[in-house]
């Protein structure tokens, strides 16, 4: 009942906004009503008339709350949340509806070049100093972004410059008594017709031992990103669009970090440089139709190493040193790296236009994906072929949003997909209504399906270790596609009650997955590697609901509440643990809470100064620890951030340099049973990804 009570009193729209997109850097909550959003309907909307939900998270959030990449935004988003999912190199996934990162889809500014092999570590390699805001639709989005939508998309949108200026951050935390580095950059120059973005960011982190065992929490990681973006007219009719970043980040966790990675009892190193680029060319073709030509490319190279010694003692004056045994897991050690590559093509050439009552657009899209992955020694020279694979989709829709009336509108969308893993080509229908039956209160209903094909996915290239030993995937004979249906009903009321100060939104999902995608129990195989297998799990499904309220006590001081509860589980009891000794089985999604929630309060004290707290609250879910063969429930948890903002004034043009103190996690509530030592289960971790954390940020806008 405390879960419940918590999750209710502190959950919801956070400091990212209100979950009709309300963001929560509004000076007052109904202000931003007006506030075009684009990822839901592809149409332009404000958010108030916007067929499909969609939640914001803005700018000014991502520098109150010092968040630094995508993964910390996330946590101030009512049923979303990030979750770390290796102690060693901490991947990171974005669960969207209780489902694992592999159900959602990231967009940057529209476009899905975040690859299954470049999310693996990519939500914390996308740079906040480029962020204008961030929508969030949950629920299925397959008919407009194809596969891989089946829990939602999240839209990275970029920042688009109004005038000349330099924009500039410094922050530095301080994590367990070690400090971390982060500074960005970004120049804007506008001109008549367009404009141009160069920016660069770095990111600096100390490998973190939170538990004093000598072995890494939190991972050691260099980042580098740097890019430009630019927009002109080329002709009267005609614009040009041009986006592109490189990111190069070294990550390792475990121990003995000065080390070779091969002479660590355990290691997971990865250096990756990631191309990504897009052009876009729009063709304004009368005052109502355009037609939109865009091709990106993603390129990704990186080596790694996933395993180690083990446990065996590295040092010679420690008691229980064996040179012999210490050469022999060094041999074997040795086998252990590996090289990736992943080159992802896309395409896609769309009409949009409108006739009467209906907004209309149509397209195709077609994407091709390249991925080869091989294991290595540590003098580079290759070993076994592990992934060889060419994968393709081509995609068409369609989609009619049709004005009933002023008050209902209805969408009606199809999608047809031929995918190079499956035979048969794949219908995806959605429909939408939207209904405001007075001014105050707007209904919606959505109705989609969406599917997951056998391909590569993250988990694939990202590889667990048990005991320095990795553990490798594969798909079991006969995969076949997954798919989804997803029903989604809510409402947004903004009552006149004091000026439109109270607002309360709320919504309720359900999903179905037939051929659920499941990864079975750690095996052996006779020469003593691990693995896991693929294989489809009949059916699952997903119900939830969340509710979020919000008040503005005055002009300057706003609050909002709100909760989410989410229920994950399989058909059937599944086998998620066998050693012959034990078996464990379950229904439950792992690591997925049922209660979830996050509240803010922003106050601005005066004009120059500005205060801001979050507190999020995370409900016990399953875990499993494959060292100990046992499943449990975790602990609740309950996080408070707390901010402070100095606006100190430069010029008159609005220039400004804003100096935030903050701290993130107060508490420090977070897992207390880490596991330990070189036999240590990766994958056994949860709850808040950051402990207490100490950190100051100058912003500059000049």
């Amino acid at each position: 009942m405390l879960g419940v009570t918590l999750a209710l009193v502190l959950g919801g729209v956070a400091a990212a906004g209100d979950s009709q997109g309300r963001p929560a850097d509004a000076p007052a909550p109904g202000a931003s009503d007006g506030q075009i959003v684009v990822t839901g309907t592809r149409t332009p909307r404000t958010m108030r008339e916007a067929p499909v939900r969609t939640d914001v998270i803005g700018a000014a959030v991502l520098e109150r709350s010092g968040a630094r990449n995508l993964a910390d935004a996330l946590d101030f988003l009512p049923a979303a949340r990030t979750e770390s999912n290796c102690q060693n190199c901490n991947t990171t996934e974005i669960q969207l509806l209780g489902l694992p990162g592999a159900y959602n889809q990231i967009l940057l500014n529209g476009l899905p070049l975040m690859t299954g092999v470049g999310v693996v570590y990519g939500v914390e390699q996308i740079p906040a100093v480029l962020v204008d805001r961030v929508e969030v639709v949950k629920g299925g989005a397959s008919v407009l972004y194809g596969p891989g939508a089946v829990a939602g998309v999240v839209n990275v949108v970029p920042m688009r410059p109004e005038k000349d200026g330099i924009r500039a951050a410094l922050d530095v935390q301080r994590v367990d008594r070690k400090l971390t580095a982060f500074g960005s950059l970004l120049v804007a120059k506008t001109f008549a017709g367009g404009f141009v973005n160069l920016f660069a960011q770095g990111d600096h982190s100390p490998g973190i031992d939170l538990n004093d065992d000598g072995y890494t929490e939190l991972a050691r990681r260099k980042l580098i990103t740097a890019g430009a973006r630019g927009e002109w007219a080329a002709g009267a009719a005609t614009t040009v669009a041009f986006d592109y970043q490189f990111t190069s980040e070294d990550r390792r966790g475990g121990n003995l970090l000065d080390r070779p990675a091969h002479l660590a009892n355990i290691a997971e190193q990865i250096d990756s440089d990631v191309h990504r680029g897009s052009l876009s060319v729009t063709q304004q073709l009368g005052a109502d139709t355009r037609l939109v030509g865009t091709y990106a490319l993603s390129v990704l190279n990186r080596r790694s190493f996933y395993g180690g010694l083990g446990e065996v003692e590295t040092n010679p004056d420690a008691p229980g040193y064996d040179p012999v045994a210490l050469a022999e897991a060094e041999a074997a050690s040795r086998t252990q790296y590996g090289r990736t590559s992943d080159t992802f093509h896309y395409g896609e050439l769309r009409l949009e236009t409108r006739a009467g009552a209906h907004a209309l657009l149509g397209g195709v899209q077609i994407r091709s994906e390249k991925v080869v992955d091989r294991g290595e020694d540590a003098d580079g020279r290759r070993l076994a072929t592990i992934v060889d694979d060419r994968f393709s989709t081509l995609g068409a829709f369609v989609q009619d949003e049709w004005s009933l009336s002023e008050g209902l509108r209805l969408v009606l969308g199809a999608r047809l997909d031929k995918n190079s893993e499956i035979d048969d080509v794949i219908v995806s229908p959605r429909i939408g209504l939207w209904a405001s039956p007075s001014p105050q209160l707007v209904l919606r209903a959505n109705y989609s399906t969406g599917y997951r094909a056998p391909e590569v996915f993250s988990e694939d290239i990202h590889v667990d270790v048990l005991g320095a030993e990795p553990i490798r995937i594969v798909n079991a004979p006969g995969l076949t596609t997954e798919h989804a249906r997803s029903v989604a009903v809510g409402f947004d009321w903004r009552p006149t009650w004091r000026d439109g100060a109270f607002t309360l939104d709320g919504q309720a999902y359900w999903t179905q997955l037939r051929d659920t995608f499941f990864l079975g129990e750690i095996r052996e195989r006779a020469d003593g590697s691990l693995f896991r297998v693929r294989s489809n799990a009949g059916g699952s499904r997903v119900l939830g609901a969340e509710m979020s309220a919000t008040y503005r006590f005055t002009p300057t001081l706003n609050a909002s509440i709100g909760g989410a509860y989410i229920d994950a589980r399989y058909d059937a009891a599944q086998v998620i643990f066998d050693d012959d000794a034990t078996q464990i089985a379950t229904r439950r999604y792992l690591k997925s809470p049922r209660l979830t929630g996050v509240g803010q309060v922003m106050w601005r004290v005066t004009p120059s100064f500005d205060a801001f707290l979050a507190a999020r609250y995370t409900g016990s879910m399953p875990v499993l620890n494959n060292r100990l063969a046992e499943l449990r429930d975790s602990d609740p948890f309950l996080v408070f951030d707390l901010t402070a903002t100095r606006h100190i004034p430069v010029r008159d043009d609005g220039s400004e340099i804003d100096v935030t103190f903050g701290i993130r996690n107060l508490t420090d509530a977070r897992q207390r049973d880490l596991e330990v030592g070189a036999g240590r289960d990766s994958d056994y971790v949860y709850g808040p990804r950051l402990s207490r954390t100490f950190f100051v940020r100058i912003n500059a806008r000049l």
